[in-house]
């Protein structure tokens, strides 16, 4: 399965000869879908850790498909909700030394409920995480894959969280988000 994916060059480092390997992947995508009660999540069963983790809705994209468009279909699939406006987060490397691909990280707020659609080889159990809980997901490593840690981390960060001293306390500006209960991911 891997004997195509794998790419061979050769590399010179102060002298020294040698070849590298690396995984040639699809680029993924990702969203950070924020409704009322919190944000969504899915909980699925990854077979190299051998155990079920919460990440944010994400998948491959397809061969000539618009990284905004993957993240749609991939958060229709997965979880059922249609998103509105998508607004891109970041694009990022997640593991340059194993790969070159890169996650397009989107967030859409207010996404409509419907129909999940998931591969044959998916069984998924969606999530609503109240925003209150979202740095305990990160601090006991319950959402530990890179897309979604630092998926959670910007968003966090836009609602006016801050990591102090080991720990994440929510400034003035996440009170007030809080208080609203507005979804203003910025």
């Amino acid at each position: 399965m891997l004997r195509n994916r794998i790419r061979r060059v050769p590399v010179t480092v102060r002298g020294t000869h040698y070849i590298h390997e690396y995984l040639v992947l699809p680029d993924v995508c990702a969203v950070i879908a924020e409704v009322p009660e919190g944000i969504v999540l899915v909980e699925q069963f990854r077979p190299a850790l051998g155990r079920r983790i919460l990440e944010l809705p994400a998948g491959r994209l397809r061969r000539g498909e618009e990284p905004v468009q993957g993240a749609r279909r991939e958060l229709a699939e997965e979880t059922g909700y249609q998103a509105g406006e998508m607004r891109l987060v970041s694009r990022f490397y997640p593991s340059v030394g194993l790969s070159r691909h890169k996650v397009h990280l989107y967030y859409t707020v207010n996404p409509t409920p419907g129909e999940t659609h998931w591969d044959p080889t998916e069984e998924i159990v969606v999530k609503i995480v109240p925003v209150s809980e979202v740095p305990n997901l990160l601090i006991e490593g319950r959402a530990a894959d890179a897309k979604t840690h630092l998926g959670l981390v910007y968003f966090l960060n836009a609602r006016g969280w801050i990591m102090q001293k080991g720990r994440w306390r929510p400034t003035e500006l996440a009170r007030e988000f809080n208080k609203r209960n507005t979804g203003s991911f910025q």
